[in-house]
């Protein structure tokens, strides 16, 4: 009888060893997942953040004027973008501990359920204990026995059966730090949850002060529609300036061979400026102010937070420096096939048929007296075929 109740306790430890097994085992996993997603959403998170500093910078150092007001649109418009990414990844770390508390606590409830069955079963334990307490019984046990090899046997099972009731006892213990470990991930979980709810709250107030201040400038600017198109078709023609100086040099040079691995660094390349963002992007999109009307852009405007140094992307050959209307001094650099143009430059350092390497100086972004910020103009070009900068430098 001993032995069927003996194998009938094994088989049930088998089995609450393997849930218990598989249970830690999903809980790491589960742990470091739902870890690992929110540590990466708080670092873009992090690096929005310091998007958003800066261009605040730039946003308190302009100076109210027509000229200025365009720039301050563009970059209330590029903040708001940046919000809208940074909100978007709070509603990701909310999901993210949404999901990982709903496990959480499934994983609570299964756990609950286990060690009301290790309770019961060790509690079965202790009343077969407490029936076999008197030593004249384990004797009887002994004696009883079909000669020395199944007392032996006996006393070996005894012995098994003591060493389960241990077991079982550490194994009450185990499962229940670990459900206390649970139950403080959930706590940590929750507040987790409410600081980010905090947060998208604050974000929200910022979001709806970045558009009245948009509003408003798009009001004031909507006065000057007169002066906007005369702008406009200014820049147009500056820009068909540029982009006709490159296409005769086009025309009138061939690919030299330094830095004609540029293909090769799509995605890799560094950045013109060490401190800028993007106010005017690669392409066609609609005017911020004027209704249907649509510019184009052959490359991307970078604001700058200082008079800041403008370098050499790759390894390549100074081909031109000229002087164009609207873009103060522009440098054009050959890689092989490719061109890259840095336009606006109020400063230049280096000169027509030297060699650069990657992070050479070219010289400073041309500024107002008034202003602590300019403009860089950047364009990337394969032969006669304009690129998009975004998709080339590094993120």
């Amino acid at each position: 009888m001993l032995q069927l109740v003996f194998l009938s306790h094994l088989i049930m430890k088998e089995s609450i060893f393997r849930f218990l097994f598989i249970f830690l085992c999903c809980q790491i996993v589960s742990t470091t997942l739902s870890g690992q997603n929110i540590n990466n959403l708080r670092t873009e998170r992090e690096a929005l953040l310091q998007e958003i500093d800066r261009t605040n910078r730039l946003l308190q150092s302009k100076q109210t004027t027509r000229e200025t007001n365009l720039q301050q649109l563009n970059l209330l418009t590029r903040e708001i973008t940046i919000r809208e990414s940074f909100l978007a990844d709070i509603r990701n770390e909310i999901s993210i501990i949404d999901a990982s508390l709903e496990e959480n606590q499934r994983q609570i409830n299964q756990l609950e359920n286990e060690i009301e069955s290790i309770k019961t079963e060790y509690a079965r334990l202790i009343q077969d204990t407490y029936k076999r307490r008197n030593a004249l019984d384990e004797l009887i046990f002994f004696l009883s026995a079909n000669g020395f090899s199944e007392a032996y046997q006996r006393y070996r099972l005894l012995q098994e059966y003591t060493r389960y009731r241990q077991q079982q006892a550490e194994k009450l213990k185990t499962s229940q730090n670990l459900l206390f470990a649970l139950q403080e991930d959930i706590q940590i979980q929750r507040l987790q949850k409410e600081e980010a709810l905090k947060e998208i709250e604050n974000e929200y107030t910022q979001l709806s002060s970045n558009r009245q201040q948009k509003n408003v400038l798009i009001r004031n600017l909507q006065r000057e529609e007169r002066w906007l198109r005369e702008q406009l078709n200014k820049q147009q023609q500056q820009a068909e300036e540029l982009e006709n100086r490159i296409l005769e040099y086009i025309r009138t040079s061939r690919a030299g061979t330094t830095g004609e691995n540029f293909g090769d660094f799509k995605g890799k390349l560094i950045w013109p400026v060490s401190r800028g963002r993007i106010v005017n992007g690669f392409g066609e999109h609609p005017h911020p102010v004027l209704s249907n009307v649509t510019i184009k852009n052959n490359g991307i405007d970078i604001q700058t937070s200082g008079n800041d140094d403008v370098f050499a992307v790759h390894n390549g050959e100074i081909s031109r420096v000229v002087a164009i209307p609207g873009y103060n001094t522009a440098v054009i650099i050959r890689h092989g096939k490719f061109l890259t143009v840095y336009a606006n430059l109020r400063t230049v350092k280096v000169a027509q048929g030297q060699i650069v390497t990657s992070g050479a100086n070219l010289g400073t972004v041309y500024r107002e007296d008034n202003d602590s910020g300019g403009i860089l103009h950047f364009e990337i070009w394969e032969e006669n075929q304009k690129l998009d900068p975004v998709n080339w430098l590094v993120p």
